[in-house]
C-alpha cells in the first residue's frame, strides 16, 4: 500500500495512471482504439508534435517561450512545395526547396532572438504577433492556392520512406530527441541553458551570456518546427498558408503535461516525449468518441489547467515532505 501510494504522489506515476485512466476508457467505448492502424495514426501526430516540442523544450528552459512554431512550419512547407513544383518536381529543386525552408526558419529564429533577448522585447507578444504576420504573409504568397505534389520521389520518402522497418516520421522524432538529449545533457550549451532559465543574473555574474544563449535557443526552435513543416508538407504531399495550425497549442500542451516549468530552468527530454505522447493519444481518442472540434478546444483547455494544478500540488506536496523530514532545530 504504501508503494502505491509513493507511486502515485510521484509525477511519472501520476501520468502512468492518467495514461491507464484514458485507456480503460477507450476499451469500454472505442475499442478501435488498440487497433495496428490507429496507433500508427498516433505514432505519426506524437512524431510531429515531438521533433517540434524538442526545440520549444529549449526555449523554455532559458525562460522564453514561442507562440509561432506553427506559423514557421507552415512557413517552411510552403516555401518548400512552392520551390519543389515550380521547379519541375527535380531532385534539384527539392534540395533546394528543402535548404530554403530550413533557412528561412532559421533566419526567423535569429530575428526572434534580436528582437527578445537583445531588443528585450517580451516573448510573448514577440512570438504571438508573428504568428498572425506569418500566417498572412503565407496567404499573400500562396494566394490561397494549395501546393500539391502527385508523384512518389525523393520528397515522399522524407515522411513516408522507412528505415530498417521504422517510419521516416518515427526517424526523425528519435534523431530530434537524440539531438536534443545530448545538447542538454553533455554539453556546455544544455548546462548554460538550465542555469540562464533558473536564474540569469546569477549566470551573468559567472560570465554567461543570457542573450546569446537565447538567441541560440530560439534559432534551435524555429529549426525543429521549420522541420516539422517538411515533414508534414512530404507526409501529405502539399502544403498551404494554414498547414500546422494549433500546431503550438499542442506543444505547449505537451510542455505543461510533460512536466515542463514554463518559468524555465527545470524540465527534460523525457518529459516533453511524453508530452508529446499525451497530446497525440487525447486527440486521437477526442476524434473515435465523435467529440465535435469546438469540444476539443475546451478539453484542450482543461487539461493544461488540470495539469499546471497537478504539477503545482505534486512539487509543494515534496517540498511540504522535504521540510517534515530536515532536522529542526532542538528545544533549549
Amino acid at each position: 500500500m504504501s508503494k502505491a501510494r509513493s507511486f502515485l504522489s510521484n509525477a511519472w506515476g501520476q501520468r502512468a495512471l492518467i495514461i491507464a485512466i484514458i485507456c480503460v476508457i477507450m476499451a469500454i467505448f472505442a475499442p478501435r482504439f488498440f487497433l495496428p492502424e490507429n496507433f500508427k495514426s498516433i505514432l505519426i501526430s506524437v512524431s510531429l508534435y515531438g521533433v517540434m516540442a524538442c526545440g520549444m523544450l529549449v526555449v523554455i528552459l532559458v525562460g522564453g517561450i514561442d507562440l509561432c512554431v506553427g506559423s514557421t512550419a507552415a512557413m517552411s512547407a510552403c516555401i518548400c512545395m512552392k520551390i519543389l513544383v515550380d521547379g519541375g518536381n527535380t531532385t534539384q529543386a527539392m534540395i533546394l526547396g528543402v535548404l530554403a525552408g530550413l533557412g528561412i526558419a532559421i533566419a526567423l529564429g535569429i530575428g526572434h532572438g534580436l528582437l527578445i533577448a537583445y531588443l528585450g522585447l517580451p516573448a510573448f507578444v514577440v512570438t504571438f504577433a508573428t504568428q498572425y504576420a506569418i500566417y498572412g504573409a503565407m496567404l499573400i504568397f500562396t494566394d490561397t492556392f494549395i501546393y500539391t505534389k502527385r508523384t512518389d520521389d525523393a520528397f515522399y520518402q522524407i515522411a513516408n520512406g522507412r528505415i530498417l522497418g521504422l517510419p521516416m516520421t518515427i526517424i526523425w522524432l528519435i534523431i530530434a530527441v537524440a539531438i536534443t538529449a545530448i545538447l542538454l545533457g553533455a554539453t556546455k550549451f544544455g548546462r548554460r541553458c538550465y542555469l540562464v532559465g533558473g536564474n540569469r543574473k546569477a549566470a551573468e555574474l559567472l560570465g554567461i551570456s543570457g542573450k546569446k544563449y537565447s538567441m541560440l535557443s530560439y534559432m534551435f526552435c524555429s529549426f525543429t518546427a521549420g522541420l516539422t513543416g517538411i515533414i508534414l508538407a512530404s507526409l501529405n504531399m502539399q502544403a498551404f498558408s494554414s498547414t500546422a495550425r494549433g500546431y503550438e497549442g499542442k506543444v505547449l500542451m505537451a510542455m505543461v503535461v510533460g512536466g515542463i516549468n514554463l518559468m524555465g530552468g527545470e524540465g527534460g527530454v523525457p518529459g516533453a516525449v511524453f508530452g508529446a505522447l499525451f497530446v497525440g493519444i487525447i486527440n486521437n481518442a477526442l476524434i473515435l468518441l465523435n467529440i465535435s472540434t469546438d469540444y476539443q478546444d475546451f478539453v484542450q483547455g482543461v487539461v493544461i489547467i488540470a495539469f499546471v494544478a497537478l504539477n503545482v500540488f505534486t512539487q509543494r506536496k515534496l517540498a511540504g515532505t522535504a521540510g517534515k523530514r530536515s532536522p529542526g532545530k532542538k528545544k533549549q
